[in-house]
């Protein structure tokens, strides 16, 4: 992010400008910040990723799938709907949820500072009306995907981490009956793909 004072003027650029035509420039650019999260440093750091999924298997060719995939029938076979992440510092714990189609996330300035356990989580369904931002919102079942394991980096006020492109493996295959990566309450009959959620 761009500060006003560390700018230099464009060569060509009117350098003489008036001082009270500079003051309202200033006045602007002040006030735009304020109706814009980005701007504001808040009290922490902020994070920003990006994220794709790969099939956990199947004999088709590509590399990374879709967050909403159907089979031959038309059968619901994954459906995520947001990615998640989690940080806690210091016993201080939040998070922040992102469309999984965007497939790029950035937070606010508002990760506590110091070192921050750095975890991912996939949703599925629309956003639940009143669950507060921190909470998990139907989270998909956790043995129908793998995410990364735990990343640490150090939050520092005013700075943005970035954990760069980030994937995620999930189910690929057809389940008889609910999408395989959701529900939390997946039927039995559905593939696994893992039971340790903390490695790949």
């Amino acid at each position: 992010m761009s500060h006003g004072d560390s700018m230099h003027p464009v060569s060509g650029s009117n350098r003489a400008a008036s001082p009270a035509r500079s003051l309202w420039i200033r006045i602007a650019i002040a006030t735009g910040c304020l109706l814009v999260h980005a701007c504001d440093l808040g009290s922490g750091g902020a994070v920003e990723l990006s994220w794709s999924l790969r099939p956990a298997s199947g004999s088709g060719s590509d590399k990374f799938v879709a967050c909403e995939a159907r089979d031959n029938q038309n059968n619901l076979i994954r459906a995520i709907t947001r990615v998640r992440l989690h940080w806690q510092v210091d016993g201080m714990a939040c998070s922040h949820a992102w469309s999984c189609d965007a497939n790029h996330g950035a937070t606010r300035f508002e990760v506590p500072r110091g070192i921050a356990d750095l975890t991912l989580t996939l949703e599925c369904g629309e956003p639940t009306p009143g669950v507060p931002e921190c909470a998990d919102d139907q989270p998909a079942a956790l043995d129908t995907y793998i995410a990364p394991a735990i990343v640490q980096r150090d939050a520092i006020r005013g700075q943005t981490v970035t954990l760069g492109a980030v994937e995620l493996v999930v189910s690929s295959a057809a389940c008889p009956c609910e999408p395989c990566t959701c529900p939390v309450a997946a039927p039995p009959t559905c593939p696994q793909v893992a039971t340790d959620h903390t490695s790949r």
